[in-house]
């Protein structure tokens, strides 16, 4: 089973976040490194320092090295040193490397005593780059303590609990957040559904949802949260059904999901659907290479029509006699397939008629797929109020979870 992940791509801009540290700290002037730091160990960090500023990482390094080599040396010279060394680290995104470096000058009596809470909040921004997310924790909490308002954190706390796959307490940090906050935060909402989802607690995730889609009715919020049950779907009935709703939500948008959408509904017997699909993409240039992507090829969407093309002439042929089971004595499974050829077609009212007739039969050996198809023809006839009842009908867990997400984007 693939991994599902509810985005949370807002919610790791944490770990590209400003840390919170003050440059000129870091970076002594010639004149106060004359006055406070050796003459030698002074004139190295004045080189790193215009190393620095031209981003010679490299070169700065050299001239740290060289300070460090000087003696004598005092104690406030190793301290100056440090910060150089850092503020360098920080640059280079040496998260881990920065994290041992600034608890070290955080634990020398020679950080002024005004700094270091401040440094507390860098120290725990700085853990969470690096992936230690339990130290992140540690550090976090602490500062919360002296700065509990501080909204970077409290956010940074709940993603590490979450990183830590303590979705309980990942929950309850988010909600404390949430309830200050009007509108409520898009990625604190998608933690909290996110981790609701891997506590299997679906009521939970149903009100996070709902909440999420609320405030952020977007294709973009669409996405974020249709991404992770796509990839955590492994049936190609519900994983059709899923696509439907990107489809109809705006949330389709790359060539990979036209592609995995066609090949998901040709071998349900959705081969006239999955052509329009295709041709849908193709009409709105999806396959077009960009900038961004110049991989991309018109030729992959043909090639899909082409190999798709004996199951999209099966269903044309059967299509012909698919009126003759409706008008017949047939049985519940034959007007259900009935159903689905008026449904590849695009012929919606004759679907959601033979759907009816085959579901008040009785008897089919998958009925929430034919209670979600009718859901999903209900709704792209436009009949929303009975296509939300059409979902409430759905039974299956997983498929009921689906129906949930579809009664979001009907209501």
């Amino acid at each position: 089973m693939r991994k599902s992940t509810i985005v949370l791509g807002s919610m790791l801009a944490i770990t590209g976040a400003p840390l919170m540290l003050v440059t000129a700290a870091l970076v002594p002037s010639a004149a106060y490194a004359e006055q406070k730091v050796s003459i030698k160990v002074g004139e190295q960090l004045t080189k790193a320092q215009t190393a620095a500023k031209s981003k010679k990482w490299d070169q700065a390094l050299n001239a740290i090295k060289a300070a460090q080599a000087v003696t004598p040396r005092t104690d406030y010279d190793d301290y100056k040193i440090n910060e150089m060394l850092l503020y360098v680290y920080l640059q280079q995104g040496r998260n881990a490397d920065g994290a041992k470096l600034l608890e070290q000058q955080m634990n020398s009596p020679l950080m002024p005593a005004n700094e270091k809470v401040q440094r507390q909040k860098t120290l725990a921004q700085l853990y969470f780059r690096a992936g230690s997310y339990g130290k992140a924790l540690q550090v976090g909490n602490q500062y919360l303590k002296s700065a509990p308002g501080d909204k970077d954190i409290q956010l940074l706390v709940a993603q590490a609990y979450f990183e830590q796959h303590d979705y309980k307490s990942a929950i309850a940090s988010a909600e404390r957040i949430v309830k200050t906050q009007n509108p409520p935060s898009q990625d604190l909402l998608q933690l909290i559904a996110r981790s609701n989802y891997e506590l299997k607690d679906t009521a939970g995730t149903s009100k996070a949802l709902e909440q999420l889609l609320k405030y952020y009715p977007t294709a973009d919020t669409w996405k974020s949260v249709l991404k992770g049950y796509i990839e955590n779907t492994k049936n190609d009935e519900p994983l059709g059904d899923l696509y439907r709703l990107a489809q109809d939500v705006g949330a389709l948008s790359k060539p990979s999901d036209y592609i995995d959408m066609s090949q998901a509904l040709t071998v349900t017997g959705f081969a006239m659907e999955a052509k329009r699909v295709l041709e849908a993409g193709l009409a709105a240039k999806v396959f077009e290479p960009t900038p961004d992507d110049p991989k991309r090829d018109p030729g992959e969407a043909n090639r899909t029509l082409t190999s798709m093309q004996r199951y999209i002439d099966a269903e044309q042929k059967a299509l012909a006699g698919a009126n003759k089971v409706l008008t017949g004595n047939s049985s519940a499974e034959d007007i259900y397939k009935a159903s689905k050829l008026f449904f590849s077609s695009g012929d919606y009212p004759k679907a959601i008629t033979a759907l009816q007739k085959a579901l008040a039969k009785g008897g089919l050996a998958k009925p929430d797929d034919a209670q979600m198809l009718f859901g999903i023809a209900l709704s792209r006839a436009g009949r929303k109020p009975e296509a939300s009842k059409a979902f409430d009908a759905v039974k299956t867990p997983d498929y009921a979870e689906i129906a949930r997400l579809w009664k979001l984007a009907v209501r």
